[in-house]
């Protein structure tokens, strides 16, 4: 497997504490970024969100977008990166439809839930601005949805550099 030296495998780690369950989700180095509780407990249900009854997997990395993400909303420079990943998923474009493909694909393909899933993590974590679905394959695919300036949270349009405004 080939990583981006910029990407962190996050560490799951899940600990009982005394007052209820308590999820260490995030990479050593984002830790001492971002310690707070609620947001290693909104990163763990949205993966277990994402998963739930999909024959995936999602593995969380978390990078500081400052450079990518120029405009990025005050205070949170945060990108969370869910890459899917699936059963064959290393050239997914020559597999029939059906079991963890569609899984998969259902993700990529939903909006609405994408809209979901990162509105818990931006509201649950106080310098993420971003979340990327990286479906892995190849192709690799990918969408982001953010926080914007008005305070919504939205599915960003890829713009191809002819598209851009002037």
């Amino acid at each position: 497997m080939i990583m981006n030296k910029h990407f962190i495998n996050a560490l799951a780690v899940i600990t009982a504490g005394s007052f209820g369950l308590s999820a260490s989700i995030l990479p050593p180095q984002a830790r001492s970024q971002e310690t707070n509780q609620s947001c290693e407990i909104g990163l763990l249900n949205s993966k277990n969100r994402i998963e739930q009854g999909r024959d995936i997997t999602v593995t969380i990395d978390i990078i500081d977008g400052s450079e990518k993400y120029p405009d990025y909303p005050n205070g949170r420079p945060t990108i969370i990166f869910l890459f899917i990943d699936f059963p064959g998923s290393y050239g997914y474009r020559g597999y029939d439809s059906g079991g963890s493909v569609d899984d998969a694909v259902s993700v990529m393909e939903s909006p609405v839930f994408q809209r979901a899933i990162a509105s818990e993590i931006i509201n649950s974590c106080n310098s993420v601005g971003a979340v990327t679905f990286v479906l892995k394959g190849q192709p690799p695919w990918a969408t982001t949805t953010g926080l914007m300036r008005d305070g919504s949270i939205q599915n960003f349009e890829c713009l191809l550099p002819d598209e851009l405004p002037d």
